[in-house]
């Protein structure tokens, strides 16, 4: 126990280091809407993001102590990083138990539980305020519980089981599909198993149905409040997509370019995992227990991958082609079945399994790149959506398919070829301290070359910390003359909810206002931002960048120091 708390304690740093070498929010809008919610949830003001994407009020019920602790934008963030890191480092003690219930020795299983809970998905995302930063860990506990379930240790897992899925309905859209997933295995123990959990299934059936629905409460009131008009519809290209051919194919293959990401992003291992998977839920001598989960593992990959790729807006990027923050929930569950092959598996079963996860991953990347063609170069690449892919390809300013598949490939090759050469746990040794190794790197280099770089260029973008921004301030903005980028970035800056302004009736200016941001014309005085500004407002700061170009102006009663 004082191990593996000493491990917990040892990833709960590793995340702290990584997430507070950057102390605003970066990843806009998805930051800005999370962390508002928990305002709002800790007792805070709302805010007015309408017809932005929804994001939903369960994490920031987790976050929400992070304003309890203080009232500054800055210390907020640094302590939400820190509520991240102590849940995001749970992961190593759920894989551990993963492991164990593979049969892989204590001392394999807690080795091994480090390269899982050092995965790049997790630790990158751990440094954002994310739902990515905890549902790995939510999404392998509710996996476990209900193994532990339905293996026979007692209703009281599979009730836990319940509720941990219905706090994820609350968190992310992701939750509904997992929520549906668990609906119908409970449907399909009911009818294959009823005479041993029927009365359960009950049971689970309704602590989902109370949790979900406290859920759907909880997000009801979060989008009145910080949505009052509305949130982007993503349900409508869901619909669109699903209703043509040509929906139906860019569907297929988006969802094999999140396959495909999640694949090469951990060497080839979670390609493994997924045949390793698909074997235990088709082979009939396997126990009932590990088939169903292995059965709802799969069915889960497959019905993210597919939802969210039907529901992805087409915004011109690569991300759009091969995006992995979607199944990185479930990359970590992957990557334990597959390390649990090299483990467990003898070496002919595990040498089968690496030539088909190799032959997966080709195929894969074969549909990316049909499907993608020019556009792999054509479209907007951000390394910030491929930091553990750029790291392989050393490649920084798009996405090379092809030498990523490689790298994986070879990679998985060669751990085989250990595995083959030498005494499984020489080679288990030298693998995972490779898999380490590499882990702790592309979490250095992304922060050096990705979040680092871009923390500098956002903050001053949109700072308004230069404008002697006061907790009592009012901001008024125009929305209609500035980016989105620049006044979500803001809403979270300023304590209080930002006004809508229009500059060419400063009349209508609410009286509590003492700060206004407004477009700067190329080629404008900053006097002469803002033509209409009444008598004795002066303009306190001008911000000319690639997001936008803004002046901030200053209400004549008041001072800034």
């Amino acid at each position: 126990m004082w191990t593996l708390l000493a491990g917990w304690l040892a990833q709960a740093v590793v995340r702290v280091v990584l997430g507070t070498q950057h102390a605003r929010p970066l990843l806009i809008p998805d930051e800005s809407g999370y962390l508002l919610a928990a305002r709002l949830l800790s007792g805070g003001e709302p805010s007015d993001l309408s017809w932005r994407t929804f994001y939903q009020g369960g994490y920031g019920l987790l976050i929400a102590p992070a304003y309890w602790i203080s009232s500054d934008p800055e210390t907020i963030y640094r302590v939400v990083m820190v509520i991240n890191a102590v849940i995001g480092a749970g992961l190593l003690l759920l894989a551990y138990l993963a492991f164990r219930r593979l049969h892989v020795t204590r001392g394999r299983a807690y080795v091994l539980a480090h390269v899982t809970a050092l995965i790049p998905s997790a630790v990158y995302y751990s440094q954002f305020a994310l739902t990515d930063a905890v549902l790995p860990v939510i999404v392998l506990g509710w996996l476990l519980l209900l193994h532990s379930w339905l293996r026979g240790d007692g209703r009281r897992y599979g009730v836990a089981a319940s509720a941990t899925i219905a706090f994820a309905y609350s968190m992310h859209a992701r939750g509904l599909i997992l929520l549906i997933v668990h609906v119908c295995l409970l449907a399909l123990v009911l009818l294959r198993q009823r005479r041993t959990h029927g009365r359960d299934v009950w049971a689970l059936a309704a602590v989902a149905a109370i949790g979900a629905g406290a859920g759907w409460a909880l997000n009801g009131w979060v989008r009145d409040q910080i949505y009052p008009s509305g949130v982007a519809p993503l349900g409508e290209w869901l619909t669109t997509r699903l209703s043509s051919m040509d929906g139906v194919a860019w569907t297929l293959a988006v969802s094999t370019g999140q396959v495909w990401h999640g694949i090469v992003a951990t060497w080839g291992l979670a390609g493994v995992g997924l045949l390793a998977l698909a074997a235990i839920t088709l082979r009939r001598g396997s126990p009932s227990a590990d088939r169903l989960v292995a059965g709802t593992t799969l069915a889960a990959v497959a019905w993210i991958a597919l939802a969210t790729s039907a529901a992805l807006p087409s915004e011109g990027t690569v991300a759009n082609l091969a995006y992995g923050r979607y199944l990185a929930c479930l990359t970590p569950v992957l990557l334990i079945a597959g390390l649990g092959v090299l483990a467990r598996a003898r070496r002919a079963v595990a040498s089968r399994a690496v030539l088909a996860a190799v032959a997966l991953t080709l195929i894969a990347t074969a549909i990316v790149r049909l499907h993608a063609g020019d556009r792999l170069t054509g479209d907007f690449f951000g390394m910030f959506d491929f930091p553990e892919i750029c790291f392989l390809t050393w490649n920084w300013d798009s996405l090379s398919l092809g030498h990523a598949t490689l790298a994986a490939v070879a990679s998985l090759t060669v751990a085989m070829l250990v595995m083959t050469l030498v005494r499984r746990t020489t080679g288990l040794a030298v693998i995972a301290a490779a898999c380490i190794v590499a882990e702790l790197a592309i979490a250095g280099v992304t922060v050096a070359k990705v979040t680092a770089p871009w923390g500098r260029i956002l903050t001053f973008a949109t700072d308004l910390t230069p404008a002697g921004l006061r907790p009592g301030d009012r901001v008024g903005v125009y929305y209609a003359g500035l980016h989105w980028r620049l006044w979500v970035s803001q809403a979270y800056q300023v304590p209080t909810k930002l006004v809508p302004i229009d500059p060419d009736h400063p009349e209508w200016l609410p009286p509590d206002v003492s700060l206004v941001v407004v477009p700067w014309p190329a080629g404008t005085d900053i006097k002469r931002s803002w033509p209409a500004a009444p008598s004795g407002w002066w303009p306190i700061i001008g911000n000319r960048n690639r997001t936008g170009d803004w002046v901030a102006w200053r209400r004549p009663d008041t001072t800034h120091t």
